[in-house]
């Protein structure tokens, strides 16, 4: 076969449909996660996925399917992306259902309660795909929500362990114990918090603070909760990095309601989980919270997470499993979910790929970035070599 040769494939009748939440307004990540299954599924399985909605090629639904004429449906009717999140009125539904094709399966990134509804409603199989919560370990997880349950079933044979995210907890926790006791004892650092509480703190507007009757939840609708847990201890506050000025909004908020200042907390995610300190974790409805358990932290979740993630002693149709990245993009792992009954991919899966490959690949870091950078022999003298080190001359 010459260089840039088409690899022929055997392909089978199935129909998978592509649908990211069509009202969020970014095509970035839900078309990089589809393009990035779209050729290990045809070699595992022999079905082209095709494209979503919304983008420059051809979409996968009926013709005459405009994403502009859907949206415009929904703020006509007085919706925007929050209050629609979880409901879209009837005329949107109707037009999405008009140009709808008979399949197998609907592929969603990020799936939105309406959608979820619609499908359910429907008897449409779907997978919905999303970051897991946990960041914790070498490299990212994908988490998986499927509603049949053979898919189900299967997922779970590939699924990341506890042993195993014990073990990346506490690896990672001692590096960030090493580095801050380093740099304690060369006293250039006091990474003492005391027994406190920290409120972790999201940006607005994120998909996960949003309620079914259209908002977006705020600390003050959970007051009584926090008073109560707070009982005069003293309470911090992280902020998110994306939440601008409704951080220190947050953050006064937090101190009417427990009537005792609350101080900023600029200690690292995994400063904070590593810490020797019996520190607890607050918030609305933060993945830090849902990484707390792994670092033997006791985390409060005042509303629900956004990735509920599956047990594996039993089955959970409404949670997400968790599976490694590298298994995610492997024509073995699609193979086995989708059509076992075919014969095998030639090609399993890619050679082992390297350490923070999905992180790379995404861009996408969040604190773990900051365990690799701040204060590191590496990234510092980068820096210095680089010209960092030097004084502009007057």
């Amino acid at each position: 076969m010459s260089t840039g040769q088409r690899l022929q494939v055997d392909e089978v009748t199935a129909k998978i449909i592509l649908l990211p939440d069509l009202l969020r307004g970014t095509r970035t990540f839900p078309e990089g996660f589809f393009d990035l299954v779209r050729e290990p599924i045809l070699q595992g399985c022999g079905i082209r996925i095709g494209f979503p909605p919304g983008g420059k090629r051809t979409h996968s639904l009926l013709p005459g399917f405009d994403v502009e004429t859907f949206r415009r449906l929904v703020t006509d009717a007085g919706y925007d992306w929050v209050r629609s999140f979880h409901q879209i009125p009837e005329s949107a539904r109707s037009y999405l259902l008009e140009h709808l094709p008979d399949c197998d399966l609907v592929l969603s990134f990020e799936m939105p309660p309406w959608l979820t509804d619609l499908c359910v409603e429907m008897g449409i199989p779907f997978m919905d795909i999303r970051v897991s919560p946990l960041r914790f370990g070498r490299d990212l997880y994908v988490a998986l929500r499927a509603s049949n349950p053979e898919y189900y079933r299967r997922i779970s044979e590939t699924v990341v362990i506890d042993e195993e995210l014990r073990l990346e907890a506490s690896q990672l926790a001692a590096n960030v114990r090493m580095q801050m006791v380093r740099l304690e004892e060369a006293r250039r650092f006091d990474f003492s918090l005391g027994e406190c509480l920290v409120f972790i703190g999201q940006a607005p507007y994120d998909a996960s603070l949003l309620s079914p009757d259209g908002n977006s939840h705020r600390c003050g609708e959970f007051a009584e909760h926090i008073r109560e847990l707070v009982r005069g201890r003293p309470l911090l506050h992280k902020a998110h990095p994306l939440a601008g000025g409704f951080a220190e909004e947050e953050r006064a908020a937090l101190a009417g309601i427990t009537g005792q200042p609350v101080m900023p907390c600029h200690q690292n995610a995994y400063q904070i989980l590593s810490a020797e300190e019996d520190i607890e974790l607050l918030g609305i409805s933060s993945g830090l919270l849902q990484e707390a358990a792994w670092f033997d932290k006791t985390a409060h979740t005042l509303f629900k997470p956004f990735v509920p993630l599956a047990s594996q002693k039993r089955m959970e149709l409404d949670h997400y499993q968790q599976v490694h990245y590298h298994t995610w993009v492997s024509p073995s792992f699609w193979h086995q979910i989708l059509t076992p009954e075919r014969t095998s991919p030639r090609l399993g899966m890619l050679t082992p790929l390297a350490h923070h490959h999905a992180r790379e690949v995404l861009d996408q870091w969040w604190d773990y970035s900051k365990v690799m950078t701040w204060e590191r022999q590496i990234p510092c003298e980068a820096f210095e070599r680089a010209g960092g080190g030097l004084c502009a001359v007057a």
